[in-house]
C-alpha cells in the first residue's frame, strides 16, 4: 500500500526534468476560447518516447510561432501553469499542468 501511495504522488513530478541546460524543443501553441488572444506557448521536449511540457514565463514575441524547433536553457520554477482546452459545447476545462520556466538562452534551429 505504501509503495503505491508513493509511486502516484511522485509520478507527476517526474516528467519533468531537472537539468535544462542546452536542451532541444519546439514551440507549440495551446489555444483556448476562454479570452482574446488566449494562446498559451509551451516548449515541448520530446525524451524517452514521452513529450514534456513547460511554460516559459519571459519567451520572447520572435519565438511565437507554431513548429519552431529550438535550443534553450532555463530554470526550473518553484510553480506551475494550467493549461485549458475547450469541450464541444464550448466549456472550458483544465486539460494538464505545466512547470513554469525562466529562460536565459533560447535559439531557432530551423522551422
Amino acid at each position: 500500500m505504501f509503495i503505491i501511495l508513493v509511486l502516484l504522488c511522485c509520478s507527476k513530478e517526474t516528467k519533468y526534468l531537472r537539468d535544462l541546460n542546452d536542451k532541444k524543443g519546439t514551440i507549440v501553441i495551446s489555444r483556448c476560447f476562454c479570452a482574446p488572444s488566449a494562446y498559451r506557448y509551451l516548449i515541448a521536449i520530446y525524451e524517452n518516447n514521452d513529450t514534456i511540457y513547460y511554460n516559459p514565463v519571459n519567451l520572447s514575441e520572435d519565438y511565437k510561432d507554431q513548429d519552431y524547433k529550438i535550443v534553450f536553457s532555463a530554470n526550473l520554477l518553484n510553480d506551475s501553469s494550467i493549461v485549458y482546452t475547450n469541450l464541444a459545447n464550448d466549456a472550458l476545462v483544465e486539460n494538464f499542468k505545466v512547470r513554469n520556466i525562466m529562460l536565459f538562452n533560447i535559439e531557432k534551429t530551423g522551422n
